[in-house]
């Protein structure tokens, strides 16, 4: 937490799944009926970490910008009601496999919003389609570096976008997804073209090319 050019907390983001909120339990405790009891958590998958909103009351912004989930970069800036983070990595070990990360917390009066950056992939992104349940039918293009499949606190899965190839990878939880029937243990399986995903109920055809503006 900063004040005034003060750092007052620092918190490390060395695990897998840091959750934050209002509720006493979390691991960054929030005490501000601005922020939800559930409101927000920093996910780590291998040297990478996202943000994502817990489906809070009052949304979670990055740079400015309300997000569900996004990739974070070192210096974004998150906004959880009247509290403002900084993502950060350590400079004394930017180079290590293992990236030293940590979030600074600022008031609100200090907030400096900026323009979420989109990439030139965007264009080019392959995406998934849903072959079951209430979004049946839907193509869900996937444009940014994480994309989530289930729900935040149960069973989650990740498809993780490296370069031009998707790797699908098990998050939370005690299922495991499956690719064309077969389980995706630790390490998780690259995508290909056509490969049908299923976890827990969701069930998603991946396609590597971008969505069919013409599909119905």
């Amino acid at each position: 937490m900063i004040d005034k050019g003060r750092v007052l907390r620092e918190v490390d983001l060395s695990g897998k799944r840091v959750m934050i909120g209002r509720d006493p339990m979390s691991d960054v405790c929030l005490n501000d009926t601005s922020v939800s009891r559930h409101h927000a958590a920093v996910v780590r998958i291998f040297n990478e970490y996202f943000l994502e909103d817990l489906r809070s009351t009052n949304g979670t912004k990055l740079n400015g910008h309300e997000i569900r989930k996004h990739f974070l970069k070192h210096g974004d800036r998150i906004n959880l009601g009247v509290f403002e983070f900084e993502f950060q990595v350590g400079e004394d070990r930017a180079q290590e496999p293992e990236l030293d990360r940590t979030v600074v917390l600022h008031p609100a009066d200090q907030r400096r919003p900026a323009t979420v950056e989109k990439t030139a992939h965007q264009a080019l992104a392959a995406h998934v389609l849903y072959l079951d349940g209430p979004e049946r039918g839907k193509q869900q293009a996937l444009q940014d570096q994480f994309f989530t499949i289930g729900k935040p606190g149960s069973d989650l899965a990740l498809i993780n976008r490296r370069h031009r190839n998707y790797v699908l990878l098990k998050l939370a939880g005690d299922t495991l997804p499956r690719v064309n029937g077969t389980l995706v243990r630790a390490g998780g399986h690259e995508l290909q073209d056509g490969d049908l995903v299923e976890f827990a109920e969701h069930r998603l055809r991946f396609f590597a090319s971008p969505v069919n503006s013409g599909a119905a």
